[in-house]
Parts: structure tokens; sequence; C-alpha cells
């Protein structure tokens, strides 16, 4: 490869004379001299060099570390230096995805307010500055180092933002232990920590009777692992008493088919079989059963 110029060098790779300077000046590559010649000229190493340096560069490696990488042929050095790197991407992302989700909120907020005339002043609404409050972490110190401990903690609230969840609540006239026994045996499972009404505080005031007393005020019942998985259950006084409709159901994935056949023959009884467990384009075993208590309930194994 002939010599080339330190023109040539700019224009064949984008790169400035001053920046090329620079790289000479740091020690991250050399050039030399043709006699009667005043400007710099690159040899075939000297290209490759550069070549070398701007992916680095693009990698956004900093000048220091690609002075380190290139000087020295131990791999190892080199896989240090890159997994480094690596974790400060990740500590960029988590700070700009938290940024992020605050921009989002911001959108959410305009966007209940179609009729705003949209000045930059928005940002002293006080739902916005209620938001911003939320975060530990100004978004001026973005760009500095900010702890792992720091971002976790912006993330964490900005999750909890986030974090709806969905339960169904069932209200039954007087027989909810009847019905817990029910659902216990039928998805093999346990209700978990049942609270009477009798438990009921007596500075509240509240007096109920030793039937009532009994009725249970809460209990959830954990059917698998999904948020919607637990099932609230109640009982209601004698003057509020519950009535179901046909148009809502419960939907339960089981594990097998026999978990499906389980639920459903030990659920029809005293109910109303919808459609016995059966395979169909979507699901191995799908059935349909209205309880005793007048809980729709819809089953199938995924």
């Amino acid at each position: 490869m002939a010599l080339q110029t330190i023109r040539q060098v700019s224009l064949d790779y984008g790169i400035s004379r001053r920046m090329l300077t620079y790289y000479e000046e740091v020690g991250l590559m050399k050039s030399s001299r043709k006699d009667d010649y005043a400007y710099r000229v690159y040899d075939e190493d000297a290209i490759k060099r550069l070549q070398q340096i701007i992916i680095l560069r693009k990698l956004h490696i900093p000048i220091k570390q690609i002075k380190d990488i290139l000087n020295n042929q131990d791999a190892v050095m080199v896989i240090e230096i890159f997994k480094q790197n690596i974790k400060e991407f990740d500590e960029k992302i988590t700070a700009m995805s938290a940024v992020k989700s605050i921009l989002q909120h911001f959108i959410e907020e305009l966007q209940k307010k179609v009729d705003v005339n949209l000045k930059f002043d928005l940002l002293n609404d006080q739902n916005m500055a209620d938001l911003m409050n939320l975060f530990s972490i100004p978004i001026s110190r973005v760009k500095e180092k900010i702890s792992m401990e720091e971002l976790n903690m912006m993330n964490e609230k900005i999750d909890k933002l986030h974090n709806v969840s969905v339960r169904v609540e069932l209200a039954f006239n007087g027989n909810c232990m009847e019905a817990i026994v029910l659902y216990e045996k039928a998805f093999g499972v346990k209700v978990e920590g049942i609270l009477r009404y009798k438990d009921v505080p007596p500075e509240d005031g509240i007096q109920y009777s030793e039937e009532t007393g009994n009725f249970v005020m809460h209990t959830w019942l954990k059917i698998g692992n999904d948020a919607i998985g637990e099932i609230g259950m109640h009982d209601r006084m004698p003057d509020n008493q519950s009535t179901y409709g046909d148009g809502v159901s419960i939907s339960v994935g089981l594990g097998s088919t026999d978990a499906v056949k389980l639920a459903f023959n030990t659920l029809k009884e005293g109910g109303v079989i919808g459609i016995a467990p059966a395979t169909n384009f979507f699901s191995e075993c799908y059935c349909e059963v209205k309880d005793k208590f007048g809980i729709n309930w819809i089953m199938m194994y995924n």
C-alpha cells in the first residue's frame, strides 16, 4: 500500500486532520515524514491502526481504554474492558428508561387535559410536580455517575405507578365457609387468613349476632401464580343479600386435563352443567359449570 497523505486519510475515513493529529499526540497511532515533503503520511500499519480506532470509537470505547487495548495483547484485559463498558451501558440504559417512563407519565397527564393550551408552564401543574417528587434522582443528574442503588429505587417507584392488580371478589349469603370447603376441594388449594365479623375490634362500636359474627368478612383463595388468580371471598349481611348474573364468569387455567375434570366434577354437585369437559380447537380440555352458589366457572387446560 502506498503512503497516504493526511489529506487523503481525512477524506477517506471522514476524520478531521485535527483528530488525526490528536490520535498521534495521545499515542494511539503514528505517522511518518517523506524526504522533501512537509506533511504527515501514513503507511499500511498506521491505516490498519486507524481502522481499529474507528471501530472502537463507534462502540463508544473511551480514548484511554482504546490505547490500553491497542497497546496490550492480553485478551483477558481486553475482555475486562469490554465488560466494564457493557456494565456502564446497562446503567445508562436503566437511567434513560426511567426518564422515558417520566416522559410517558407526562404524556398521560396531558392526554387527560386535551383542551389545555400547550405552554411550557404546564410543568408547573401540581400533578406534574407530584409526579416528579416521586423520583429521587433529578433529571439533571442523568449524565452523572449514578449508583445502581439510586437507579433501582427510581425504577421501583416507577413500577409502583404501573402496579395495577385485578382480583375477583365473591360475596356469599352467609355460606362462605361452605363455598371455601368446596373450592379447596375443587382446586386442591387452601384459603388464606380467614377474618370473621366477630374479629372486628370492639372500639369500632359494631355489634354482630352470634350467627353473623361467624360470617366470613374476608379471605382469599390463591389459584395459580397470576395476579388475577387471587379470589377474594366474604359473606354479606342478611339485609344485603348477593345475587349473581350469567354474564360474569371466573376463568381458570389448570395444569392438566385431570385437574380440569376434578374441578368440574366437584363444582357440578348441586350446580348446573354448561359444557362438560371436552377438547376443542383452543384447549385440550374445556368446560363450563355454575356451582350451587350461582358462581359461573370456566375451566380449561391450556
